[in-house]
């Protein structure tokens, strides 16, 4: 998972600094930017007059931590671009066998088969091969190509103002007037303008975008993401037993699902747990980073001696909820009942999360009481996948709670292509 946008026309070096802050919530393990000068595709901060920028927030599924790999650049013959990519490859290799990580393959098999087979014939030639999800923005001596990946998995918006055409993972990226594109749709803008269909598929945008990942004033297939989450709270809250005094949530996304849950039972909220706003996305951060006691804090006068419901989005490893928990109890609060709002993860997500194993996710080999025990909960509950699925719709890809993969996918294999990807990068000089 991470962050990807582009722009071409006048002012498209400047355009892109302007989007970056709004794709860091996506990746802040770093930046990386591409751009054009004199015709040629190069490396590094565009200039603000630079004609046709792009740019990349790093979160990192494949390939080595706190490093920052994309854009990547490729050049077969005197096809030369940059790409940047949302998603995850597993079978990058059968992209390119050279290559160390799922980008590199990416950047190389475009050039090569744009090269050979020309640009439409060249992109879907690529994507036929895909075992995973990429949605793509890339930067060429001749134009900026935009590709949202064919079942739409990872999103993709554009616009075009002024003669100014931008690409970003998300609509708040582009000043919130984005249009998505639909999966499966390819769109150059730049010496020539045109759009075409690259093997599109059944939409199945990723339910973690809707729940956690995706900005709260972006929208998804037409819904406003913060919309989408308070209708996931009041949902969560229909099918309450417990009784408590007040609502809390894990910052900061649960926020907008605590508002829903406590509107529907009569309840406050309270910013009980607080998070440093200099700390940015422990789930986004390398694992021996993702320290919950060193950015969280809890405001002790507003759960001393009261019972709290604890809102979380998801509940993938337990690392924030294992170190809030009994920080909660701590500052006096008699009981906290923590609620998900959506299902348990149960299975390693292979389309660009980084939980690509089993062996790391909370409920791996557990049942729910297990998980509540390990957490130091009261009690814990999730929210159903039928009422789950009635509210983000059929459209969706809930492969990390069903197990029901978008592609024939060995699991074992899988694993060991993720990680030995990962591996072999670090061991990399």
């Amino acid at each position: 998972m991470c962050g990807v946008g582009g722009a071409w026309g006048e002012g498209a070096g400047s355009a892109v600094a302007k989007m970056t802050p709004w794709l860091m919530h996506r990746g802040q393990e770093g930046v990386g930017y591409a751009y054009l000068d004199g015709g040629s595709v190069k490396i590094g901060q565009p200039p603000d007059d630079a004609p046709a920028a792009l740019l990349h927030t790093r979160y990192s599924t494949t390939g080595a931590y706190g490093v920052q790999p994309q854009p990547v650049y490729a050049k077969y013959r005197d096809m030369e671009l940059a790409v940047a990519f949302n998603g995850t490859i597993v079978n990058y290799r059968q992209l390119d066998p050279s290559a160390s990580f799922d980008g590199e393959a990416l950047a190389k098999g475009l050039a090569r088969a744009i090269w050979e087979l020309g640009l439409e014939a060249g992109v879907a030639e690529v994507y036929r091969k895909i075992v995973g999800a990429a949605s793509l923005v890339a930067l060429l001596p001749w134009g900026l190509l935009a590709v949202r990946d064919p079942r739409g998995v990872r999103p993709l918006a554009v616009s075009n103002e002024g003669g100014l055409f931008k690409a970003a993972s998300e609509t708040i990226a582009l000043d919130g007037d984005g249009v998505e594109l639909a999966p499966g749709v390819a769109a150059l803008y730049g010496k020539r303008i045109s759009t075409w269909k690259v093997d599109p598929q059944p939409p199945r945008l990723c339910a973690l975008e809707h729940v956690y990942f995706a900005h709260p004033a972006s929208s998804l297939g037409g819904r406003l993401v913060a919309e989408v989450r308070r209708l996931l709270g009041r949902a969560l809250a229909e099918e309450e037993t417990e009784r408590a005094d007040v609502v809390s949530y894990v910052p900061e996304t649960a926020r907008h699902a605590a508002a829903g849950f406590a509107e529907r039972l009569g309840l406050e909220v309270v910013d009980a747990v607080v998070k440093s706003r200099y700390a940015g996305r422990v789930f986004l951060k390398p694992p021996g980073e993702r320290d919950a006691e060193a950015v969280f804090r809890v405001v002790e006068k507003l759960v001393a001696g009261r019972r709290v419901f604890l809102i979380d989005d998801t509940l993938i490893r337990g690392t924030n909820l294992r170190s809030i928990v009994p920080m909660l109890k701590a500052a006096g609060a008699t009981a906290v009942h923590v609620r998900i709002v959506s299902p348990p993860v149960r299975w390693p997500c292979f389309y660009g999360m980084d939980f690509q194993t089993r062996r790391e996710l909370a409920m791996w080999g557990r049942d729910v009481e297990d998980v509540r025990a390990m957490i130091g909960a009261d009690t814990l509950r999730y929210m159903s996948m039928e009422r789950f699925v009635q509210i983000l719709g059929e459209g969706v890809c809930y492969a990390c709670f069903t197990g029901k993969y978008l592609h024939d996918i060995d699991v074992a294999w899988a694993e060991r292509e993720v990680t030995s990807g990962r591996a072999a990068a670090v061991a990399r000089p």
